[in-house]
């Protein structure tokens, strides 16, 4: 076990959990067309506030072709529309201890799009099965594959979950959408993941789109940086604990005059003071959908999904 946890751990990522689950209702209440994206956003972010917890991550709203990384920056005027998938990923933090859950909405239940739906669910729910300490992380990805591939549909290969650490959203070991042999890492007591499998017809691979929209604190720099930017850079990092972040959040914390917020965040990605989350599309344009649970490996060896209701 990570000298990192403590022995509180479970309790607090339930405690993260339990605001997601929250905050992935309100989505699903919210989410009709012609809301505003950036609505959704900023009531399930503040859910996640009332349960005591802080986000991991901004909100992200991201439809058909678009996988993830779509977060509605500050204005954004996007609706939701009368169809398609629309993906939730949503993430708390509760002490640290992160929890990072998706939905997907077949926004006018379009039966095609419901087999989308149906296909990474069940492939998360087959990974849920064998999580159990002695597994391998290559033996999730086997499973979620096939359950993909049975109905017709691929597995984004180039996406796949990731190991959760205190204020670490990505810790390095990898649970691939397929059979990947290199990811061998074995499961053990003290571990916790967020599993996301995603589905599409297309090629089963994402691209960098152009727009980025999250951002996350990486390294300090004090050379060649006025007054003004060194205290925007230390407030940045004192307020997002180097976790991936909204520019909304700049605002809403009156961090950065919003005026000035988009040039001091391209000033600092220059700088390699912030690193950016491009949107990932699907390579052919075709749809994707996207489930996701954060699942601990409790110090008995229990199994415990603390996003699921």
């Amino acid at each position: 076990m990570s000298s990192n946890i403590d022995e509180n751990f479970t309790e607090n990522y339930i405690k993260a959990g339990k605001a997601v689950i929250a905050a992935k209702e309100l989505a699903r209440k919210l989410t009709r067309p012609g809301v505003l994206f950036l609505e959704i956003a900023e009531k399930c972010e503040q859910e996640i506030l009332n349960h005591g917890c802080e986000l991991s991550f901004p909100i992200n709203i991201s439809l058909n072709e678009i996988a993830a990384h779509y977060s509605p920056p500050i204005g954004d005027k996007t609706l939701v529309p009368e169809k398609g998938l629309l993906k939730i990923d949503i993430g708390s933090h509760y002490k640290g201890y992160i929890a990072d859950s998706a939905i997907t909405i077949n926004l006018d239940g379009d039966p095609n799009l419901q087999n989308y739906c149906e296909a990474a669910e069940e492939g998360l729910n087959a990974a849920i099965d064998r999580f159990t300490p002695g597994t391998k992380l290559f033996e999730l990805g086997e499973a979620i594959a096939n359950e993909i591939t049975k109905r017709g549909l691929k597995p984004i290969t180039n996406l796949g979950g990731h190991k959760l650490e205190r204020y670490i959203l990505h810790a390095g070991a990898f649970i691939p959408n397929f059979r990947e042999k290199r990811h061998s890492q074995i499961l053990k007591p003290g571990d916790a993941y967020a599993c996301e499998p995603f589905a599409t017809s297309g090629m089963g691979t994402v691209v960098n789109g152009q727009d980025a929209f999250i951002y996350r604190f990486i390294k300090k720099k004090t050379k060649n940086i006025s007054y003004d930017q060194l205290n925007y850079m230390n407030k940045l990092e004192k307020l997002t604990k180097r976790l991936p972040f909204s520019p909304r959040l700049l605002e809403k914390h009156k961090i950065i005059p919003t005026p000035k917020i988009d040039r001091i965040l391209n000033i600092f990605l220059r700088k390699n003071i912030i690193d950016k989350y491009n949107v990932l599309i699907e390579r052919t344009g075709a749809p994707v959908s996207q489930f996701e649970h954060t699942i601990v490996i409790d110090l008995d060896g229990n199994t415990i999904v603390t996003t699921k209701k």
